[in-house]
């Protein structure tokens, strides 16, 4: 899954024994139950500062973290404590450039929810300053850590479907919620806000190079939203394999992310809340039926529209591992950058009405 990293500034390997302190920015509710509540739960690692600009998330981040939990209503005084290891950045995406690179300037390792950046410059000046500072970098995409996508990337790597062809995820949803994840502005567009798990997941199962994107979209329902509540998106890989992307957000029942997997010998369908997959080989009437639920308690994270999130505790633990052995995360700033570029440039197809080619976009 990981291998060690190569720094340009070599750094300290901390003790396994060591406790880890960590800063959160942005405790904001997202922070405080994805993070804050979930680092509260593991040995070895204390989250001693915390930043909002609301004095009530404040107070909720000290109900969990304890009286002890130092508290800013700047992110910024966070990134300046000098008895800190770490951050993680939860603040509003179009935030994560700026306290990323403030933070690795001040020494700190960084775990940055996505997406990484807002355009492939900021993805590429994180990256830069990551590797300049010595320190680890962490995407947060979490899809990669639950277990359902683990068994299925196995099931591939495997050839239990063959040579891999076809990729697909539906995802038919209520809209997002008001506020700041429907700013055109401050999300970067619904495409990178919403999908940029889902092609992060096309990109690690598929394991190369995505070569051209074409993408149909519009706002054709929430029109009093910035942005776009349906998309068709294409991407083609090299060697002609290709995945595809349904997403509406004015569909609030009945639906479920439906991601599946097509090669020579056979198919895989997973559905993400079920917590199915579904088998089948070409050579066999027969199908196999699973059900693949994560262990203990990581999938005890609840969103606003009552879906649970799975992957997001061991996505914490992969990231504290990481720093504690210097070794490069799963899901680290390369990977990250071309899940990014791959959602720019579905918006971007979308602007121009035409197909974008990855070499000339995206470099």
């Amino acid at each position: 899954m990981f291998g060690r990293r190569v720094n340009a500034t070599p750094i300290e390997i901390m003790s396994p024994s060591s406790t880890l302190r960590i800063g959160l920015l942005g405790a904001g509710w997202f922070g405080r139950e994805a993070h804050l509540r979930n680092l509260a739960a593991l040995d070895g690692v204390a989250v001693t500062a915390a930043s909002s600009r609301s004095g009530e998330s404040l107070a909720a981040a000290k109900a969990i973290g304890g009286d002890g939990l130092r508290t800013f209503s700047d992110w910024r005084e966070v990134v300046a404590l000098d008895d800190l290891d770490a951050v993680v950045i939860a603040l509003t995406n179009d935030q994560h450039h700026a306290a990323a690179m403030a933070a690795l300037k001040a020494g700190k390792h960084v775990f940055c929810e996505k997406p990484l950046g807002l355009t492939l410059a900021e993805c590429d000046d994180i990256i830069a300053a990551a590797a300049d500072a010595g320190r680890i970098l962490q995407i947060g995409h979490e899809m990669r850590f639950q277990r359902l996508y683990v068994h299925m990337k196995e099931m591939i790597d495997r050839g239990e479907i063959g040579d891999l062809q076809l990729m697909w995820c539906r995802e038919f949803r209520g809209p997002m919620r008001p506020g700041w994840r429907s700013s055109e502005a401050v999300t970067g567009g619904a495409i990178l806000e919403k999908n940029v798990h889902h092609f992060d997941l096309f990109n690690w199962m598929m394991d190369c190079v995505p070569v051209r994107v074409s993408a149909h979209g519009g706002t054709n329902v929430l029109k009093d939203r910035e942005i776009l509540d349906n998309a068709q998106i294409l991407v083609e890989y090299e060697g002609g394999r290709r995945a595809s992307l349904e997403l509406c957000l004015f569909a609030p029942k009945g639906g479920d992310c439906e991601i599946g997997a097509c090669g020579d010998k056979g198919r895989i369908d997973t559905r993400n809340q079920a917590l199915e997959l579904v088998h089948h080989r070409f050579d066999t009437p027969e199908r196999a039926v699973m059900q693949i639920a994560d262990e203990g308690d990581a999938a005890n994270f609840v969103d606003s529209s009552g879906r649970i999130d799975r992957g997001i505790k061991p996505q914490l633990e992969h990231f504290l591992e990481c720093l504690r052995h210097d070794r490069v995360p799963l899901n680290d700033g390369i990977s990250a950058r071309r899940a990014v570029a791959v959602c720019l440039a579905a918006q971007e197809s979308i602007r121009r009405k035409e197909t974008v080619w990855m070499e000339e976009f995206a470099g």
